[in-house]
């Protein structure tokens, strides 16, 4: 999907679980900055464990997503979305 497509079904996303009536909904992805800031939680799973879940401010973290990785990463924060860098 190229850039302005997927910036679209983000924000199609985005729109749906604002509802009141939204459904409960399971985002997969392996590109952090796909984590629209409506989606609370977040799994990260490695080797078909759970590695580490809770809300997206605590498991998207540089040292979370370092240790995740197993390298250092450096993580930012735009517009409520995150962006993971290595370092």
């Amino acid at each position: 999907m190229d850039l302005f497509s997927r910036e679209r079904l983000l924000a199609s996303i985005s729109e749906l679980v604002r509802r009141p009536d939204a459904p409960t909904l399971i985002y997969v992805t392996h590109h952090t900055e796909e984590i629209v800031p409506e989606l609370g939680h977040a799994l990260l799973l490695r080797r078909g464990q759970a590695f580490r879940s809770g809300p997206v401010s605590e498991v998207l973290t540089s040292n979370s997503l370092s240790e995740f990785f197993e390298a250092p990463v450096a993580v930012e924060r735009h517009d409520g979305r995150v962006y993971v860098r290595a370092i």
